[in-house]
């Protein structure tokens, strides 16, 4: 099996730390440099991310974070699903209700967080943790959507009542994934002739099983399938989540979807601004 990071926290989200006002940009950086020295430390009791930075006219700076208890440390994800997956969302809240800040007879935000680790410089080294991202709690219910069985044969239901909306949100939701993207093509494919030249149905199952079998499998710099000591393949635990959870989210309104600012929606593009040091970037929301 190919080893997990510990870079994953089950957190409550509390609110936002609004208009903290600095006069310079260096004071954002020195801000920014302290927020991450903090979030680092293992005795902090919470995090602060999703860090939005505006330039007033008077060249002051608000900066704006959200505000997250920590209940665990940095953990991998599996470890962090073996914690929850034997409970419901009331009795992983009844476990961790001495940490909690929501008031008594309200359920607390909880969230799986992690810091985005995808700006690096030239060598490869991540220049700043610039954003938390959010994945969903496995609670004891959702277990059946990591079952290779029980995904499958949502996959074929959606075939049988032709619903050709699923297979089209199946091929956007993956679609930046590019070690899939002749998988995504196939399924495209397979929607348009079943919806124009009567394909067979059978044909999207097919094609949204590739799409399953090559998405959730771990790889080797060589791009082969990686395999364990044994010598069976190896599933990635992440990427089988996604999956999954695209399953059992599929056709919710986002408004439901338990996240304070909803699971792996597009971030939106930075914004910069012209310092005489050059170009900087700011928003980090």
């Amino acid at each position: 099996m190919k080893k997990e990071f510990k870079r994953y926290f089950l957190v409550e989200y509390c609110d936002t730390i609004r208009e903290i006002k600095v006069s310079s940009y260096e004071e954002v950086l020195q801000m920014l440099n302290e927020v991450r020295k903090y979030n680092n430390r293992k005795t902090s009791n919470f995090l602060f991310g999703n860090i939005d930075v505006i330039k007033n006219e008077d060249g002051s700076y608000i900066m704006t974070a959200h505000i997250y208890k920590k209940y665990t440390d940095r953990q991998t994800i599996s470890q962090i699903d073996e914690l929850t997956s034997e409970y419901d969302e009331k009795e992983i809240a009844s476990m961790f209700k001495d940490k909690s800040r929501t008031k008594e007879g309200f359920l607390p935000d909880i969230n799986i967080a992690y810091f985005e680790t995808d700006n690096r410089d030239e060598n490869g080294k991540v220049s700043l943790e610039k954003g938390i991202r959010y994945l969903p709690v496995l609670y004891k219910e959702d277990t059946k959507y990591l079952n290779d069985g029980y995904i499958r044969g949502c996959l074929y239901y959606h075939t049988e009542i032709n619903d050709l909306d699923f297979f089209r949100d199946l091929a956007n939701e993956f679609r930046l994934h590019h070690f899939v993207g002749d998988k995504i093509e196939k399924l495209r494919i397979a929607i348009d002739k079943c919806e124009h030249e009567y394909y067979p149905l059978n044909q999207l199952y097919y094609a949204a099983c590739d799409l399953y079998d090559k998405f959730i499998h771990e790889y080797e710099k060589d791009e082969s399938l990686a395999r364990d000591k044994n010598g069976k393949y190896i599933i990635s635990r992440r990427r089988l989540r996604d999956f999954g959870f695209f399953v059992k989210n599929y056709g919710l309104r986002y408004s439901k979807i338990k996240s304070p600012l909803m699971y792996n929606m597009p971030r939106p593009k930075p914004e910069y601004i012209e310092e005489e040091s050059g170009q900087l970037k700011l928003r980090l929301k």
